[in-house]
């Protein structure tokens, strides 16, 4: 069995929190795989359709949990990422 090691932490904001505990247990799942793809392999990882959003207070990046299911996080410090919150369309 192969175990490959994280290359990010990943930390959750409140709000991103609130919005996975909400989630049906089939939803949760799909986040859950993402995240730990992410969190494996980071977010040049292709499946995860990765795109980098310019704010006035700096970067946001999204990624795929699904075809219609993303998530928004930015970079911090350390090899963490944190993830402010979710989005479905």
């Amino acid at each position: 069995m192969h175990i490959q090691a994280v290359k990010f932490r990943l930390i959750f904001a409140a709000k991103a929190q609130k919005q996975l505990d909400s989630l049906s247990p089939k939803d949760r799942k799909q986040y859950d795989k993402a995240f730990e793809c992410f969190a494996n392999n980071g977010a040049t990882y292709r499946s995860l359709r990765t795109h980098r959003y310019r704010c006035k207070d700096g970067e946001l990046w999204s990624s795929s949990a699904s075809m219609a299911k993303r998530f928004y996080w930015r970079y911090m410090e350390d090899m963490s990422i944190i993830i402010t919150h979710l989005d479905s369309h």
